[in-house]
């Protein structure tokens, strides 16, 4: 952790008084849909907890940022759409929350953004307890969606996204961590899950079972396109071979792991897809929900 005393103020350091509307405006102008801020020493956790202080101690706002992604992208019947979609909704985060930083520091705060995007920490065994975790997990530098939650800008429904009025779950986020004291917008109840069971009843993995969200299944599916995870008891790995094999037959997974990599791609969206939340796609959402194609491999014949 880094000593405190290095971001105390320095003699002769020069402020600039900075207003919450003023930056509000900075990110609308430059394309961004939603922003909202937060208290930093208030921030709603995840678990693992990242506060925005343990990446800025002398942090007192966080900004964040959504911008949505294109309804057509998330309806597409080939998920390498939206992967693109998603990534370029990242750079425009990424893009905006760099000109923040540096109009801030320029004004004499010191300001860390927060990528939309990787890299992100990875864990191998519980922080809390020390022991290993069944399935490796990744979590970021700081949970976006917490913090969008922090300042009012939505919800996290039983599918595990944030909701927002506005899109619902089709949005992306990025946040900024400053030293400059913002007026920080103030929590809402919104209760915009409406517990309609259609991401529980379309998840292929059963991450969310019995309105539990359960990350290991959800990662293994989404990030490889298998619906087991690895066993832990000796007589259930053949059965996982088996299904291995059977993937092996249609698909490339060597390839394709390595575009997931490259690219990131996703292997499944479908608690996305179904949530019928988000004021702005009422009139535009399709009435009949197409199929969408996971995995990379075209099959043949």
């Amino acid at each position: 952790m880094m000593d405190k005393t290095v971001y105390k103020q320095l003699p002769g350091r020069e402020y600039m008084n900075i207003q919450a509307s003023e930056i509000k405006e900075m990110v609308l102008n430059d394309g961004i849909d939603l922003v909202g801020i937060a208290d930093a020493e208030s921030l709603i956790l995840a678990y693992p907890p990242r506060p925005a202080t343990a990446l800025l101690p002398s942090a007192k706002s966080v900004i964040v940022m959504a911008v949505a992604h294109s309804l057509g992208a998330v309806y597409s019947p080939d998920i390498m759409l939206w992967t693109r979609n998603k990534m370029q909704t990242s750079r425009i985060l990424d893009q905006t929350a760099e000109k923040i930083g540096r109009y801030l520091e320029r004004a004499g705060y010191i300001t860390l953004p927060v990528s939309a995007d990787k890299p992100v920490e990875i864990f191998k065994f519980d922080p809390e307890t020390g022991k290993k975790f069944k399935q490796t997990r990744v979590a970021g530098h700081l949970s976006l969606k917490h913090a969008a939650v922090s300042c009012g800008m939505g919800e996290i429904g039983r599918n595990n996204l944030l909701i927002t009025p506005e899109f619902g779950p089709h949005q992306r986020l990025c946040a900024v961590i400053t030293e400059a004291e913002l007026e920080p917008d103030p929590l809402r109840k919104m209760e915009l899950c409406k517990n309609c069971m259609k991401c529980e009843n379309a998840c292929p993995s059963g991450a969310l079972s019995g309105g539990i969200y359960s990350v290991d299944p959800c990662f293994v599916y989404w990030s490889y396109g298998l619906k087991k995870v690895p066993p832990t008891k000796l007589r259930d790995w053949p059965a996982y071979f088996k299904m291995i094999r059977n993937h092996l037959k249609q698909r490339d997974l060597i390839i394709e792991t390595g575009q997931t990599y490259i690219t990131d791609v996703d292997n499944c969206i479908e608690c996305m897809r179904v949530c019928e939340a988000g004021e702005h796609w009422e009139k535009i959402r399709p009435g009949n929900l197409p199929s969408q194609k996971t995995g990379g491999t075209i099959k043949g014949g």
